[in-house]
């Protein structure tokens, strides 16, 4: 066997005889499999058979599909001219060409008949509104990729990149409309609503190629028309999965191992469970390592005649470097191993839901729940940045948000429902080695938005502007193939972050790309700024909240504020690199380093300025995060409700605490008061007013006993005085009325009697 021919760094792929692997031969160019060594990706190598006519325009038509790229078009990733043959390279579209997948099948389902028409006129509008680059043979250059169990994708992998003059002159004499009624009502006659009849493929793929072939610049908006009236006649409820008679194949398949090869080259390490996890991975197996009992992904490593060696020694570097603690953001290689000349890889399974997952749940983000994923992203791209793998490649499907529970856990489920402020709080964790997924080309990879980065002195692949194209396809700006994403929050807001990404994405052009953390700040300031973290939906009836619905905890309300915020100065910038030493929550700002002032994400969000306080039914996100325990890559510690008993009696003790104080405060304390006596009302005889001298009393047979005289209780601090003599008035003939009575009194008695007598009584005469 030969070995593989180098073209600069790009390795032709062979099949198993040595030969080259050619996607397209015909008259204008030759197209074979390659692999770049740089980007440990597969590409499409197209070799022009004639030489320039006019380089300037080849060279415009290269540089428009690389500063405008599309999910649905391979990206356009270099492209000039080698000893006078011109080129250029395209990354890889790991499925089979439309016109060869019709013409090998007899029938087909309506249901999918009609998704893939919506599909092929999809990636149409998207190649013709960068210029006339549809290939005269679109069938041929088009390719389908199933992307999961009921849906298939449509992607442009070659383009037609010269002859631009005769592309618009066939587009003004376009019968596009006629063609495309022909399509619908095919489609419609023959049962395509029906979610189980079938359509004659012979018909379909005539009507479809002649519809494509018609296309072009100037019928754009016809061409939408008809994609948005075959999305209505589409079945809303399909029962089952494409037939396997009708299954895409993928590219890369039939270069591979076998899945029985693959199985007995682990026999004594892993035990496999199943054949493939997903059509829109279909290289991978389920498998559970033998000693340690963990659940596993397995795949094989590309042989050397299919990809270069590198590939073998990013994932040997891969397993040491994951396992360490300080890389808990990065998924760990369980496994590497030879044998019978098989490589092969065994990648823990991470329990969290992927990037990819929740936006075909969720279509399209809101500007802050954009930015939770962002921020928590930075963290683990740090550390990808610090291990030193060869990673340059991360798509949707590479990003996964851990929550601490399983993938199967309904509550899982009922989280992808949910937006991100109101989940417990999650982390982060990403794919830094090389998959037969990601070399092939299947999934959402962010950086077909941006232009290729030459002569730029950073030295990262995940700069500020490739937050931005991520960003893009969070907020539906750009969403993902196959989703209709309908734009949430305000048009200003909105309008205000699009600028933002824009330039972001010019500055790679310009070779200056921002650093994460500048990108993120300017992102934070837009949130501040319009204030997006309060809710834009009326509260929920009977006071729930979302969360509560889902069978999560619930949350305490928010206190509304009254007066405007203390400020705080912010010692760590949002997004350097010592505010991300360790993985915390995102929505808890991280850990503050000793008594250093620091603020994080969620105290930001809610300073509105001193605009207006929050709303008292606002959701407390914030508060809910900032108090669950911290979480662990796969482990979440949840919190246990505090019993009502409990709750009651902290109330009560609370209330009769402060009643305390606020009774010692006033002086109304019950151990404040003194206990005097009441002093002792004595009755005085009533002297009349004429009586000049006094007469002597009347003496009575019977005497009166003499009183006691009452002392008052004295407290011991104070000295206490001797008591009064006993005054014993002498028995009087002439008083009838006090004969033989003796009247004792206290100190300071006399005064207050004195005091106590009716207003106009002459002052009583002391006695001889």
């Amino acid at each position: 066997m030969s070995e593989p021919t180098l073209f600069r760094h790009y390795q032709i792929v062979q099949d198993a005889d040595g030969n080259n692997v050619e996607l397209v031969r015909n008259s204008e160019q030759v197209a074979v499999l390659a692999f770049d060594l740089q980007r440990l990706e597969y590409v499409h190598c197209h070799v022009l058979l004639e030489p320039l006519a006019n380089r300037a325009a080849f060279e415009e038509s290269c540089k428009a599909l690389q500063k405008r790229g599309h999910p649905a078009l391979a990206r356009m990733i270099e492209f000039g001219e080698d000893e006078g043959n011109p080129f250029y390279i395209t990354s890889n579209v790991d499925g089979e060409a439309l016109r060869p997948y019709l013409a090998r099948l007899q029938d087909i389902p309506g249901w999918l008949a009609i998704m893939i028409a919506a599909r092929a006129l999809e990636t149409a509008v998207a190649l013709c509104e960068r210029g006339e680059f549809l290939s005269e043979s679109p069938l041929d250059s088009l390719r389908i990729v199933q992307t999961a169990p009921q849906a298939v994708q449509v992607l442009a992998a070659d383009f037609r990149v010269l002859d631009i003059s005769a592309g618009k002159k066939r587009a003004l004499k376009t019968s596009f409309e006629k063609q495309a009624k022909f399509l619908r009502t095919f489609l419609v006659e023959q049962g395509g609503t029906l979610p189980d009849h079938t359509l004659a493929v012979a018909d379909f793929a005539e009507l479809l190629g002649a519809c494509l072939s018609s296309a072009g610049v100037g019928v754009i908006a016809a061409m939408r028309e008809l994609r948005a009236s075959l999305q209505k006649l589409a079945p809303e409820q399909l029962s089952g999965e494409i037939p396997t008679a009708q299954k895409p194949r993928a590219l890369l398949a039939p270069l591979l191992a076998g899945y029985q090869e693959v199985a007995r080259g682990l026999v004594n390490l892993v035990r496999i469970q199943s054949q493939r996890l997903d059509m829109a991975n279909p290289y991978s197996m389920r498998g559970t390592l033998t000693k340690t009992g963990r659940p596993v992904l397995i795949e094989q490593v590309p042989p050397a005649r299919i990809a270069h060696v590198r590939v073998k020694e990013a994932d040997e570097a891969a397993y040491k470097i994951t396992k360490q603690r300080d890389n808990s953001s990065l998924i760990t290689l369980a496994l590497v191993n030879e044998s019978e000349d098989i490589t092969c890889l065994a990648e823990e399974i991470a329990e969290g839901i992927s990037l990819a997952e929740l936006m075909r749940e969720r279509h399209c983000l809101e500007v802050q729940e954009a930015y939770l994923v962002l921020a928590g992203l930075d963290t683990a791209l740090t550390q990808l940045d610090k291990s030193t793998l060869p990673a340059s490649k991360l798509r949707l499907e590479d990003i996964f948000l851990l929550t601490g529970f399983a993938r199967e856990d309904s509550r899982s489920t009922k989280l992808l429902v949910s937006k991100l402020n109101e989940w417990p709080a999650f982390n982060i964790i990403v794919r830094a080695h090389p998959t037969l997924a990601s070399m092939s080309g299947r999934g959402t990879d962010p950086a077909v938005l941006l232009p290729p980065l030459r002569g730029s002195s950073i030295n990262t692949s995940w700069h500020g502007g490739w937050l931005a194209a991520l960003c893009k396809f969070l907020l539906g700006f750009e969403p993902p193939l196959g989703i209709y994403a309908e734009p949430l929050g305000g048009a200003r807001e909105r309008e205000t972050v699009a600028r933002l990404l824009d330039d972001e994405i010019a500055k790679v052009a310009e070779a200056k790309p921002a650093q994460r953390s500048d990108f993120l700040a300017r992102y934070a300031r837009i949130i501040q700024h319009y204030d997006l973290v309060k809710p834009n939906e009326p509260a929920r009836a009977g006071g729930t909240e979302a969360a509560v619905d889902l069978g999560l905890q619930q949350r305490p309300k928010t206190v509304p504020v009254t007066k405007a915020p203390v400020k705080r100065e912010i010692s760590v910038p949002l997004g350097s690199d010592s505010s991300r030493s360790s993985p915390v929550a995102l929505t808890s700002g991280g850990a503050a380093r000793g008594d250093e002032p620091t603020i994080g994400f969620a105290e930001l969000l809610f300073r509105n300025g001193g605009s207006e306080p929050s709303p008292p039914d606002a959701p407390d996100w914030a508060l809910a995060a900032a108090s669950a325990p911290p979480t662990l890559p796969g482990h979440l510690i949840p919190r246990e409700d505090v019993p009502i008993w409990l709750k009651a009696a902290v109330f009560l003790s609370g209330s009769m605490l402060i009643g305390a104080m606020c009774a010692h405060l006033s002086g109304s304390a019950l151990w404040q008061k003194r206990h005097h006596p009441a002093p002792v009302e004595v009755e005085v005889p009533h002297q009349p007013a004429t009586a000049a001298v006094p007469t002597k009393p009347v003496p009575s047979p019977v005497t009166a006993p003499k009183a006691v005289a009452v002392e008052p209780e004295v407290p011991k601090a104070i000295p206490v005085a001797p008591p009064a003599p006993v005054v014993t008035a002498p028995p009087d003939s002439s008083d009838t009325r006090g004969s033989g009575l003796s009247l004792t009194l206290p100190p300071g008695a006399t005064g207050q009697l004195r005091n106590n007598l009716p207003a106009g009584t002459p002052p009583t005469p002391p006695r001889p």
